[in-house]
């Protein structure tokens, strides 16, 4: 259980289900046994709301490479079907994720970093209530992974973030609590004092 406002990181080392558990959590794939809801939605029985409630960052972004920022965005504002004035909505999240200057650039002349922060910026769209993003920095170098982490840390305090990382010091600069999860199961849960305090405490679980 995630409480509201909270920013959990999702740790263990690869392949220990941490991208499956958000792809269920997301409605991507179905789980084979247990269940999943969000803000009270189970995700099979009601996807269409549960999705509407999620702003999603997968691992590889789905970006269009041939459209502008701006046209990018725009395509995922009518995707998403959002009720709220297109322009000052896309303006609001392009500024907050610092790419408004790039709206007119194309994606595929963006550096990663600045495509990372689009592919932030396609989970903002909307205004959902949770947020689920799966390796954010990943490929992104040492200051651009500190912007990310920067802009994350500003989201927290009005949504409800689940991050997943096989980082320690990820999980230390952005989240509340930690879920540590290993070969498919739930490892350990706590805060993120009790995990950072020695890496032995994390690798007891993962090893």
């Amino acid at each position: 259980t995630i409480g509201d406002g909270e920013v959990v990181g999702l740790l263990g080392p690869n392949g220990a289900g941490k991208s499956t558990t958000m792809n269920i959590i997301c409605g991507c794939i179905s789980p084979t046994s247990g269940n999943a809801s969000v803000c009270g939605f189970d995700v099979l029985e009601n996807p269409a709301a549960v999705k509407s409630r999620i702003g999603y960052l997968p691992e590889n972004p789905p970006l269009y490479f041939d459209m502008t920022v701006g046209e990018y965005l725009d395509f995922v504002y009518d995707l998403k079907k959002v009720n709220a004035d297109k322009e000052t909505h896309l303006k609001r999240i392009m500024e907050r994720v610092q790419i408004y200057d790039k709206k007119d650039r194309l994606i595929k002349n963006l550096s990663k970093g600045y495509r990372q922060r689009v592919s932030i910026a396609q989970a903002l769209v909307g205004d959902p209530k949770v947020h689920i993003f799966d390796e954010p920095t990943v490929g992104l170098d040492p200051k651009q992974i500190i912007e990310i982490r920067k802009l994350i840390g500003a989201l927290k305090h009005e949504h409800t973030i689940i991050l997943s990382t096989h980082i320690l010091q990820e999980v230390n600069a952005v989240c509340s609590s930690v879920a540590v999860i290993n070969k498919g199961k739930l490892a350990a849960t706590g805060s993120v004092s009790d995990f950072t305090a020695s890496e032995g405490t994390v690798n007891k679980f993962i090893i």
